[in-house]
């Protein structure tokens, strides 16, 4: 499958949820899966080193136009396998993300990270897990029609688990 990470590119903000985002990129690659992200620093960056320290498959990333990430003082994080250069803007940049995987995977976003995670929802039906904890599980959980689509888990196992076991018409083993 082709996972998506979603989280805050903020180095400050990403070191609440280091232990959940390497344990994410360990289990991503053990089962193969093709790690997709949005190319930055923070969450992104520790899950993608986790990743390639535990030998994944492929590591995908697509950056918005490199006008945009100075902009806003985003550096491009970790040597992808496919670098996908957008040059959209980051909304415009989000959607092609969302639209090109498979599942997603969140934990400790912002206001970026939730209309990512309402795209993967709302228009292209994709499963989500969501780290449970912080401001992004609380807005989440604060929208009931996306709170029941969204699954969210302390467990990162789960998590990942989650993404394989069930489609988003709650059949099992799909």
């Amino acid at each position: 499958m082709r996972i998506l990470i979603l989280g805050s590119w903020e180095k400050h903000k990403a070191v609440a949820c280091i232990k959940e985002a390497e344990e994410i990129g360990k289990l991503l690659a053990e089962k193969e899966h093709i790690l997709i992200s949005g190319g930055g620093t923070g969450v992104s960056e520790i899950v993608v080193n986790s990743y390639k320290k535990n030998k994944g498959k492929e590591y995908v990333c697509y950056i918005p136009s490199k006008k945009q990430m100075e902009k806003v003082g985003e550096e491009l994080g970790p040597k992808p396998d496919k670098l996908i250069e957008t040059n959209l803007d980051y909304p415009e940049r989000n959607v092609v993300m969302v639209r090109e995987c498979d599942a997603v995977i969140a934990l400790h976003g912002g206001l970026g990270t939730l209309t990512e995670i309402i795209h993967a929802v709302k228009d292209y039906n994709k499963k989500v897990s969501v780290i449970d904890f912080g401001d992004l599980a609380a807005w989440i959980k604060a929208i009931p029609e996306l709170h029941k689509e969204v699954f969210l888990t302390s467990d990162v196992n789960k998590a990942v688990e989650h993404l394989k076991s069930q489609n988003k018409m709650g059949l099992k083993g799909i």
